[in-house]
């Protein structure tokens, strides 16, 4: 399948497009019956964990979806208790987004289970050269995207 495209970037761009389906749906194979969230949920407590507590804009550049779409997304988030959004005391207009003591327990125990069962999938790969390289394609991205913004 990677050899039907030549190219060392159209490899990139298909071999990281598979790579990331893949993961999330071994992920998500995990996730559901376990804790009863998807991946996309799991991925957004990461982020607001990562950020928090931050506004709804931090989270949805860390999500990198719009503003409507984190909103909509913490709807349900908030419902089942694993955030709070409260207002801003420095910023009328906005909110504040954390996890709940109930989502940082969520969190962790997932976390604790996609360690154990993904067993095999990083087998034979360098994972922190991995993480570097993407950290930096990511970075790279942003300043092209920022270019074009500008």
């Amino acid at each position: 399948m990677l050899e039907a495209a030549s190219d060392p970037s159209r490899r990139l761009a298909l071999a990281l497009h598979r790579a990331t389906g893949l993961l999330d749906r071994v992920a998500d194979a995990y996730l559901r019956p376990a804790h009863g969230i998807g991946v996309s949920t799991f991925a957004a407590l990461v982020a607001i964990d990562a950020v928090g507590p931050a506004n709804q804009t931090v989270v949805a550049r860390a999500l990198d979806v719009s503003r409507a779409a984190v909103t909509q997304r913490l709807s349900g988030l908030v419902a089942r208790g694993l955030v709070a959004v409260v207002a801003d005391p420095g910023d009328s207009r906005a909110h504040v987004v954390t996890l709940t003591t109930a989502g940082r327990e969520l969190l962790g125990q997932a976390w604790a289970g996609l360690a154990r069962s993904e067993d095999g999938v990083e087998d034979g790969v360098d994972v922190a050269a991995l993480t570097a390289a993407l950290v930096t394609l990511a970075d790279n991205a942003e300043r092209h995207l920022g270019r074009v913004a500008g």
